[in-house]
């Protein structure tokens, strides 16, 4: 006889009922039902992994989203920099050129402005088949970073070379000794007094007796008095061996060996000399020979960089 198991239900109203189990068969049922409670449980534990994963998956998606738009917009921001740069690089080579110095006095084809911002663009990274594009964007900002490391020393020997460009231009003939229009010009001339031909060594700026003039450049008395035909004269040294007079005055301002700035008073328009009116006769001598006074009136700082200096 096999071994089986007895079980008796007894209801309220008093009514029992038995059935026999074997063994063999409770067996089956506890096994099953283990088994469907480590299935339940095993799928429990999968689904919240799986939403974990699905959680961090999502997380990890916006984080991308996220960088490739701050990539996108740090691209765009790269070729707008590279772009910059370019323009910077044509506009240092302008500069350069603007401001004279000799070695650029030379180039007389305006369109070699272009060839720095053509070797900036030939040598710009250009590695397209760089997987991360990180790596690309890191190396076009250090080539930026070079090159306007480069433009930066460049604007300031500039700034420099223009700071000695003004302080030049200071003591350089460039004004009006008094503003008014010129009587009698440079050249030859028969003398008003004489009237022998003469060579006009200056030009004749006539004006009301007492009228100011003005020193055209930054320099040096270096003769204050009577000066014959000339009359009451001023002498001025300048550099460059530039000299200025100032001739048939009525009176004189400053002292031989005083320093005077452009645009300071060093006398007071006269008749003095040989002169036929009251007038300022002014001279721009170079190293003893006289130059067209004309020349150096209205005179702008890019003209004396270009055909004086």
């Amino acid at each position: 006889m096999k071994p089986s198991l007895s079980f008796i239900i007894t209801r309220p109203n008093g009514r029992t009922f038995r059935f026999k189990l074997s063994v063999f068969l409770a067996k089956i049922i506890f096994g099953g039902s283990l088994f469907l409670v480590a299935v339940l449980i095993t799928s429990m534990v999968a689904n919240v992994k799986l939403m974990t994963h699905y959680h961090q998956t999502k997380h990890v998606a916006h984080e991308q989203e996220v960088q490739a738009d701050v990539i996108r917009i740090l691209t765009q921001e790269v070729e707008s920099l590279r772009q910059l740069m370019e323009d910077l690089i044509k506009k240092e080579e302008a500069i350069r050129q603007d401001l004279g110095q000799p070695k650029y006095r030379r180039l007389s084809n305006r369109r070699k402005i272009n060839r720095k911002a053509t070797r900036f663009v030939n040598n710009y990274p250009k590695d397209k088949q760089d997987v991360f594009i990180i790596h690309k964007i890191s190396s076009e900002l250090d080539y930026l970073k070079r090159n306007l490391l480069v433009v930066e020393r460049n604007m300031r020997r500039h700034v420099d070379v223009f700071d000695q460009y003004l302080a030049w231009f200071d003591e350089t003939p460039s004004i009006w000794p008094i503003y008014g229009y010129v009587r009698s010009g440079y050249g030859w001339r028969t003398h008003p007094l004489k009237r022998s031909k003469q060579f006009h060594k200056g030009i004749d700026i006539p004006a009301w007796i007492g009228a100011p003039v003005q020193a055209t450049a930054d320099g040096f008395v270096e003769f204050s008095g009577w000066g014959g035909g000339y009359g009451w004269i001023v002498v001025l040294s300048h550099k460059f061996g530039y000299k200025t007079i100032y001739a048939h005055l009525s009176e004189i301002e400053v002292k031989s060996g005083r320093k005077v700035f452009k645009g300071q008073i060093i006398g007071k328009i006269g008749n003095s000399g040989l002169s036929t009116g009251p007038h300022v006769h002014y001279e721009v001598r170079q190293r003893r020979k006289a130059l067209e006074p004309s020349i150096y009136l209205d005179l702008d700082l890019f003209t004396a960089v270009s055909k004086l200096w």
